[in-house]
């Protein structure tokens, strides 16, 4: 068995199965295993597709109306007969898949390669069961049997799932970055600090240290979503790019990415989109995917809000608070204030953020262009009016503060904790 587990991995190395086709092989590896033979062959992959009921390849068929006991014994009788090794049965079946338009080789497309010339013994079979291979891809694309259209003309494709991309595996693609660790890491020895009341006279630094690093751990998570959802949707370049790494210096231009946003934050506790990630939208599947994209970064920064909520919901929290780790508490009522605070920004319709980015695909083609030239002059535009004009920016603040009293974050430590973060 641990033989026949080797050649299914090295014939199906580079093609993907669906869970039914690897099923069936595995099936074929035990019966080559009990006639004690060193490899599988096409006769055993067709034996195990007419045992295991409720695959897309016996149920065929079966809608075909093949007797497949009849067909079972004549197998029996026959032996393994000349076959091609796994490795080209897989091949044949992998080019099927390709013809048929679909992204993975189910047990369908291996029956289909057992049709096929270099496999006599089970072409052989097939055929004098009555199974061709027109007529077996004529029921697979139209539900169609026997040369018979289904009722009313119409019907549902069986091969319908296996038209459907399938995601992308994650598996070795996927790492956290030492950078990333070490801001992880000066955020939590901040916060402990502050926690136990260590250094009373240090408690701004300690503030700013542990929110500006909270807030850099909260920019690299919403990239890192962003990046997530368009290699799951079809961009594979943004693995290349590092940008599933949650390494801060991979995300575009350090200055605008970086540095200025934390500025900002540092002067008056405004949370800047930071970083950005490049997507190659042609590579996306769709245009629900290329929403998604835009909308997985505050989804991202939604879940950091929500994680720095937690002691906030705690049933009690307040018998926490007390004189030694206010400190703690009100930057922490901070970082989850700025996290609301990118949350809304990010979700505004205006080009150059994510809200606009989520309906950007639903829009005609010349407005995309426009918001591509005009975008960066609109989006600095939002921090303007938000900077300068006093009823708009009171409206946001009190929406971002509506937003936190959600989560129970009191107001006052919110206050509290952006007192500490002013250079004096």
């Amino acid at each position: 068995m641990a033989d026949a587990s080797v050649e299914l991995r090295r014939a199906a190395a580079d093609i993907p199965l669906t869970r039914d086709a690897r099923d069936v092989l595995e099936r074929a590896g035990s019966l080559a295993a009990a006639r004690q033979s060193p490899q599988t062959a096409a006769v055993d992959v067709l034996r195990a597709i007419l045992e295991m009921r409720g695959s897309l390849a016996s149920e065929s068929l079966r809608a075909l109306g093949v007797d497949t006991s009849a067909l079972s014994a004549a197998l029996a009788a026959d032996g393994a007969g000349a076959s091609p090794a796994l490795r080209q049965l897989l091949i044949s079946a992998s080019r099927e898949a390709q013809v048929l338009g679909h992204y993975q080789v189910d047990s369908i497309h291996l029956l289909l390669a057992m049709l096929y010339s270099d496999s006599p013994s089970t072409a052989s079979a097939l055929q004098k069961s009555g199974v061709t291979m027109y007529d077996l891809r004529r029921q697979l694309q139209t539900g169609a049997s026997a040369g018979i259209a289904p009722p009313g003309g119409t019907g549902a494709r069986p091969d319908r799932p296996l038209r459907k991309r399938p995601l992308p595996p994650l598996r070795g693609v996927l790492s956290i970055s030492p950078i990333f660790m070490a801001i992880v890491g000066a955020t939590a020895a901040s916060g402990a600090l502050l926690w136990f009341g260590v250094a009373p006279g240090l408690a701004g630094i300690l503030t700013i240290v542990f929110v500006t690093a909270g807030w850099i751990v909260s920019l690299c998570v919403h990239e890192f979503c962003h990046a997530l959802v368009a290699y799951l949707g079809g961009d594979r370049a943004v693995a290349t790019s590092g940008y599933l790494t949650l390494d801060p210096l991979r995300y575009t231009n350090v200055l605008l990415s970086l540095v200025m946003p934390i500025i900002f934050l540092l002067l008056g506790g405004i949370g800047l989109p930071g970083g950005a990630v490049y997507i190659n939208h042609s590579a996306l599947r769709s245009k629900k995917w290329d929403s998604a994209v835009s909308a997985a970064g505050p989804a991202g920064t939604v879940l950091c809000g929500l994680l720095v909520a937690i002691p906030f919901m705690w049933p009690g929290h307040q018998y926490w608070i007390t004189v030694a780790n206010v400190d703690f508490f009100g930057a922490l009522a901070f970082l989850g204030f700025i996290d609301a605070v990118a949350v809304i920004l990010n979700l505004i319709p205006v080009p150059g953020l994510d809200g606009f980015g989520i309906i950007r695909p639903w829009l005609p083609y010349s407005a995309q262009v426009m918001a591509m030239q005009y975008g960066t002059m609109a989006m600095m535009g939002v921090f303007v009016v938000l900077w300068f004009v006093a009823p708009v920016r009171d409206a946001f603040f009190t929406t971002v503060l509506q937003l936190t009293s959600i989560v129970q974050i009191d107001p006052a430590l919110i206050f509290y904790g952006q007192a500490h973060m002013r250079f004096r």
